[in-house]
């Protein structure tokens, strides 16, 4: 099939160019959300629970679901389904008691976290630790994105003189990448990120559902879906359609899923998603949202890519410039069975895919940055607190600054294995160590304040000595993840044998408890004016994106590409509808009842 292979034209230019022009100017339109600090970080605490939610669900994806995953899928089969589905378990752990507890500490950031339970030295030691690598996982985001965006595009071998400078390919789609995360994410806040993580869930379900039924209908080679699945089953390799391999190698599984689930109950993006909306109970229903949403949709893509393996047995030949030629396998199916057009949106969603992970990691370190930093050191220096204005002003830039440093470490980045490897191995250096004082610390508040720096530095050591000091690069992941686990967890339990003697300390981590034993209910039933306009924006968004799909029922294709194409942009655009006509009667509704009281 590799002569089906399509390349790239004006028309998947013109999809694309539209999509990133979206997401530009919902950004700065989103400016007007934004009057303090707290609705750039926080969105006022009023962000709908199902935006909030497709949001916690989108931004969890990369490019590395569709690229380095893709990867592991097209090599190792059923396992795949076990690995890349546990978010579904992490966010029902967060149901049952983080999305409560995130909601419960009555944040402003993040990291605010810390200095409640533990302390304000804490947070800044989180900050020192934790920003460099924040960086690197941003330009490492980016990095993964552009080099298959720019393959698929076709521009890899092209140079681009613009007057000053000359970039290759791969450079030019890192810097307008990372020009348009500048633009809506430093201008639109957190109401820019959750608002456009709802475009991108859109282009990514579309793609997604598109992709499923055709890859297994030419599989199954005139018989259809249920003929490729059929296939399939006959002609994978031997254990490809097993779970062999986890039971060879439990102990790699079991690390990733614990990592998973540190990740999506302890990581600052999730905890910022949870007290972003107006009540705990409205977390909690984010947190099912996103559990369901787990489960579902990555099984849609997973086992396209294992028909790939089928559809595609070398890979090398087809892509001989990538190390890894396997991560190209999703890519590779846009290519060959979707027609031009719908190839712009394919890339468009693996670009929606790193962008939403990418904006959201922008924000809050922003946040942390502006909230737990700025803040706090200019009142110690001068004695006031800045004005929300300035507070306001400084986020901006603050997160204008973190996505140039993204765009510059993604420019300078390089692979030496294979993204799925390296990436792997990224996250398990530093977030077991770093995340685990944070899981701990809000099921148990009877450690002393200087536990949470203890617990981390003690599972950092033990991970960098496991590295540096012994040959465990069989292993370097489960030790990396179960060493940074056990080793801050074993201090964090010792050091509860330790009681605070300073007032100060005793009476924070006091109130702290108190709120948690506080719920966060409702404080009244009109919608914040943001939320209510949040309803049209999404609304006119996913209309705008089903009228694209229908003009592209217009460009040449295949029966089936032309009946999916026509349900799902219609689908899509009555969906579009449905939330127009549900924030007409919710405005209809509330000005019925501003009436009724004046």
């Amino acid at each position: 099939m590799i002569e089906q292979i399509k390349h790239v034209n004006q028309l998947d230019y013109i999809v694309i160019g539209v999509y990133i022009v979206m997401l530009s100017v919902v950004g700065v339109y989103l400016t007007r959300f934004n009057k303090t600090s707290d609705d750039f970080f926080k969105g006022g605490g009023k962000i709908p629970w199902w935006i909030a939610g497709l949001s916690t669900f989108v931004s969890g994806f990369s490019a590395f679901m569709f690229v380095a995953a893709a990867g592991y899928t097209y090599a190792n089969g059923l396992p795949a389904v076990l690995m890349f589905t546990s978010a579904f378990w992490g966010y029902w752990l967060g149901y049952y008691v983080y999305a409560r507890k995130w909601s419960r500490a009555r944040l402003s950031s993040p990291m605010e976290f810390l200095t409640r339970r533990y302390s304000q030295s804490t947070t800044y030691y989180y900050t020192l630790l934790s920003i460099i690598p924040a960086i690197l996982g941003l330009g490492l985001s980016i990095y993964i994105l552009c080099i298959f965006i720019s393959t698929a595009l076709g521009i890899v071998s092209m140079e681009f003189n613009l007057g000053f400078v000359t970039l290759g390919g791969l450079e030019f789609t890192i810097v307008v990448a990372g020009l348009v995360l500048l633009i809506y994410t430093s201008a639109g806040g957190l109401w820019a990120v959750v608002i456009t993580d709802v475009l991108q869930f859109i282009v990514i379900i579309i793609i997604t559902i598109l992709i499923f039924p055709l890859t297994f209908a030419a599989l199954g080679a005139g018989e259809g879906v249920i003929g490729g699945i059929r296939t399939l089953v006959a002609d994978s390799p031997p254990g490809y359609l097993s779970f062999i391999a986890v039971l060879k190698n439990p102990v790699f599984y079991l690390a990733y899923i614990t990592n998973t689930m540190l990740g999506y109950n302890a990581a600052w993006y999730v905890g910022q998603r949870y007290y972003s909306v107006p009540t705990e109970r409205d977390a909690r229903k984010m947190a099912v949202l996103a559990g369901i949403l787990s489960l579902i949709l990555p099984l849609l893509w997973i086992a396209p890519t294992m028909a790939a393996r089928l559809l595609f047995p070398d890979m090398n030949a087809i892509w001989p410039e990538l190390t890894d030629p396997s991560e190209a396998s999703f890519v590779t199916l846009a290519l060959v069975l979707l027609p031009n057009g719908l190839i712009g949106i394919s890339i468009s969603a693996i670009l929606a895919a790193t962008m939403s992970s990418v904006d959201t990691q922008i924000n809050y370190v922003a946040s942390i940055l502006v909230k737990d930093v700025y803040i706090k050191a200019r009142r110690n220096i001068t004695g006031e607190i800045p004005s929300e204005r300035r507070q306001l002003r400084m986020g901006r830039i603050t997160a204008f600054a973190l996505g140039v440093s993204a765009i510059f470490t993604a420019l300078i980045v390089q692979r030496t294995h294979g993204v799925f490897e390296f990436a792997l191995m990224y996250y398990s250096w530093f977030a077991p160590s770093l995340l685990t004082p944070v899981m701990l610390g809000f099921v148990y508040t009877k450690t002393p304040s200087w536990s949470g720096i203890a617990s981390v530095t003690a599972g950092l050591i033990v991970v960098l000595l496991a590295n540096v000091a012994f040959d465990v690069s069989a292993y370097q992941y489960q030790v990396n993840v179960f060493g940074g686990v056990l080793a801050s967890g074993l201090v964090f339990w010792i050091s509860a044998f330790w009681k605070d003697r300073k007032i100060e300390h005793i009476k924070r981590i006091e109130a702290f408890r108190q709120d948690m034993r506080t719920p966060v209910t409702e404080t009244g039933k009109q919608l914040d004016r943001n939320a209510l306009d949040s309803y049209r924006i999404v609304g006119w968004l996913t209309a705008i994106i089903g009228a694209v799909l229908m003009i592209l029922y217009l460009v040449p294709a295949s029966i089936e590409v032309h009946r999916l194409n026509l349900i799902i942009g219609i689908g899509t655009t009555s969906v579009g509808f449905w939330v127009l006509f549900y924030f007409h009667r919710l405005t209809k509704n509330i000005k019925k009842q501003d009436d009724h009281i004046t």
